[in-house]
């Protein structure tokens, strides 16, 4: 499933984000003007606690292309940006400076190397995990050592007819997603601020707690609860 992503600005109020996040969306992009710090450190927070309010993570995203104050892609991400739009090696570095584990996402028609890039922003991409406008955006996929570990569970949600795994790893979720399996990904971290994150990987649906499973399942639903891969089990909701 793919995720959609609303644009958001300071001027929005709470009952124009609040109908925003009621209608299922995955991120919010915003971009931080020149010394409008405080405005922009409010609407972070702001979306932060709708998120919270209605159980529902979303990612915030913030939209550094093409920017040239430092401070502003400081603040947002020091605010709590899950992710960060970059189009230069100079914002990678920066951004890595302020926050060593901070996500980025590569806006261009193609990936630069020998950068820590985790995704793709653009108009012309096949398969993307999420929409924001006009553009797209893909994550980038990479081999992950306990590959066989998710596709052994894959293969038990399969055969028990399963309408979801249930993970607690942020790296399980992403590389679960890159598969594109038929059923859905709950992420349900140990840490709830890292659930909004993971919104925007294609199929993942996260939770800020595990008693809010239900929210994503249906009565009668059944889940491979794999949040303790050495303890798996099977449940009906």
């Amino acid at each position: 499933m793919q995720k959609y992503i609303a644009v958001v600005n300071p001027k929005m109020g709470e009952d124009e984000i609040s109908s925003l996040i009621s209608q299922d969306i995955a991120g919010a992009l915003f971009e931080i003007s020149h010394q409008k710090y405080a405005l922009a450190a409010q609407l972070i927070r702001q979306v932060k606690d709708l998120s919270r309010k209605y159980h529902h993570p979303v990612s915030l995203i913030q939209d550094a292309s093409g920017a040239t104050d430092p401070l502003a892609l400081e603040l947002g991400i020091k605010a709590g940006a899950d992710w960060v739009v970059v189009d230069t090696s100079e914002q990678v570095r920066l951004a890595k400076k302020f926050n060593k584990s901070v996500p980025l996402i590569w806006k261009g028609r193609a990936l630069p190397k020998n950068l820590p890039i985790d995704a793709i922003m653009h108009k012309d991409l096949i398969d993307a995990d999420a929409r924001v406008g006009n553009s797209f955006i893909k994550h980038k996929v990479s081999p992950h050592v306990k590959q066989r570990i998710f596709d052994a569970i894959s293969h038990l949600a399969h055969q028990a007819n399963a309408q979801a795994v249930a993970v607690s790893d942020i790296q399980t979720a992403r590389a679960m997603s890159a598969q594109r399996p038929a059923h859905k990904i709950i992420f349900a971290p140990k840490n709830s601020d890292h659930a909004p994150q993971a919104a925007i990987y294609w199929g993942v649906h996260p939770v800020f707690h595990r008693r809010n499973f239900h929210s994503v399942l249906k009565k009668g639903d059944r889940y491979v609860d794999a949040t303790n891969e050495k303890h798996v089990t099977i449940n009906t909701v």
